[in-house]
């Protein structure tokens, strides 16, 4: 049965990436060398090193939220959101922004009206 899904964001440099999720978004976690893990409140999101070998292609994710106003503003206040990712009414009844992190990843956060 399934319980749970977390999303996995390639990175070019898990350290540097760590410290972006922790310092910026208040996550908190485990680095375990080519990986991490780490979680903020009810959100995880795990974090792999990118194959050098391999052409880079940053990932995504979704992260539901309540007051997303307050969450809004506290990450504009840190200049993190994307230019076209500001807070909005989206037509299948959620209100949303979008942040990239420091590898390009897609941070999408979002709050059923």
């Amino acid at each position: 049965m399934l319980l749970k899904a977390v999303s996995v964001l390639p990175v070019t440099n898990i350290t540097d990436a760590i410290d972006f999720y922790k310092c910026k978004l208040g996550f908190k976690g485990l680095n375990f060398g080519d990986y991490a893990i780490l979680k903020c409140m009810e959100a995880e999101i795990h974090l792999s090193m990118a194959d050098p070998a391999k052409q880079f292609t940053p990932g995504g994710c979704y992260i539901f939220v309540d007051n997303i106003e307050d969450l809004y503003a506290d990450f504009s206040a840190k200049n993190l959101i994307f230019p076209r990712g500001q807070l909005v009414n989206k037509p299948r009844g959620f209100k949303e922004f979008i942040i990239l992190d420091n590898n390009g990843n897609v941070l999408r956060f979002g709050q059923k009206k």
